[in-house]
């Protein structure tokens, strides 16, 4: 998620109510493992569709859709070595 989330930053997420197009979050991806990536939007069985901030991250083909459930949480701050940011 580089430039917006860096390696050793901290995020503080919550519970996601609803799931929105353009928020980031943090996703038990099935093969990825735990993973911080941005929702672009859902297919039309209701999965969601994820893809990275950093041209160079996986692409969002290879990542294919996730249930909403594997979800884990929003990111609402990160703590970096400038401070807390609002996300």
């Amino acid at each position: 998620m580089t430039p917006t989330v860096l390696d050793g930053d901290i995020l503080i997420i919550t519970k996601p109510r609803a799931i929105r197009a353009g928020l980031i979050y943090v996703v038990n991806h099935s093969d990825l493992g735990r993973i911080v990536k941005r929702v672009s939007g859902f297919d039309a069985r209701g999965r969601v569709k994820l893809e990275g901030d950093n041209p160079a991250s996986t692409s969002a083909n290879l990542m294919g859709t996730v249930e909403p459930a594997r979800l884990i949480g929003r990111a609402v701050f990160v703590i970096g070595k400038s401070g807390l940011r609002k996300l």
